[in-house]
């Protein structure tokens, strides 16, 4: 095993411990917690231009959008420090406030309101991510999706650039590169 995926492994254990010894383990889904150990490393593997933060010690917002069971999961990381700032969990109710957010879960949306969270989250400094089927081809920054019985990640580069981030080649060497698809005529 590389180094790169000893990191996922152990902050993955890491997290479901703490979870299993706060109880969100007995409200969450095994699956809610490995995603919501994926978002954690992602936040640690992700660089946003200076711009983004008002001050140089603010917290990174996480904003997560849908009520999918591993909503609540990802909620937890709310007691969480990544890259020397806190981070704050809020619920969104619509696409309202989205330029407060660095990071944007959607836990599940229709098509439409899929579309409308990326384009309000368009040219932003905000890393979306989401479970969606083909979220990164749809535009997102970060997909995830099962294969072969394990978790793993698909990762949109030219929606990363249009959002100003970058990302750690650590991270790229880990995912599935794609882009996004073309609407059929």
């Amino acid at each position: 095993m590389s180094f790169k995926s000893r990191i996922f492994t152990f902050t993955a254990a890491a997290i479901v411990a703490a979870s299993l010894a706060s109880g969100t383990a007995r409200t969450a889904s095994n699956e809610g917690l490995i995603k919501a150990s994926f978002v954690f490393n992602f936040i640690k593997f992700i660089d946003w231009p200076d711009k983004a933060f008002a001050t140089p010690d603010p917290p990174v917002n996480l904003c997560i959008w849908g009520n999918a069971p591993v909503a609540e999961a990802i909620g937890a990381l709310g007691a969480k420090k990544a890259k020397n700032r806190d981070i704050e969990v809020q619920r969104l109710q619509n696409s309202k406030n989205i330029e407060r957010c660095h990071v944007l879960f959607v836990a599940g949306a229709s098509p439409t309101r899929l579309k409308a969270l990326l384009g309000a989250s368009h040219g932003k400094n905000i890393l979306t991510i989401s479970d969606v089927q083909d979220f990164a081809q749809r535009g997102g920054v970060i997909g995830l999706f099962l294969s072969g019985g394990k978790m793993r990640f698909a990762i949109n580069r030219g929606a990363a650039e249009q959002s100003g981030l970058r990302i750690s080649s650590q991270l790229l060497k880990l995912g599935k590169i794609v882009a996004t698809a073309r609407p059929s005529p």
